[in-house]
């Protein structure tokens, strides 16, 4: 069985995020992806690698602020554009 290549995935066209989920069960380590939608169509793993890089490049980013801020509360926001973080920011 062939891997899927993460290190060039383009999630650009991510229209709505969804869920990963990682189980550890009986038959080994379970990732499940649903509830992502993509502008563009694609297979099914193109989709999965998508997601996947999407949420890598999302702890990959947690990861590397708590490493500057250790502990610190560290958030993702879905759902915000720009503006309405702004007015959220204003309020503090």
């Amino acid at each position: 069985m062939s891997g899927m290549i993460l290190d060039h995935a383009d999630y650009s066209d991510l229209e709505e995020f969804g869920r990963i989920t990682i189980d550890h069960t009986s038959r080994g380590v379970e990732i499940t992806v649903d509830g992502f939608q993509f502008a563009s169509g694609g297979t099914c793993r193109e989709h999965n690698t998508k997601a996947l890089a999407w949420a890598r490049d999302v702890l990959a980013a947690k990861i590397s602020a708590n490493a500057l801020v250790p502990g610190g509360f560290i958030i993702s926001i879905a759902d915000m554009d720009q503006d309405e973080l702004d007015a959220e920011r204003a309020k503090k």
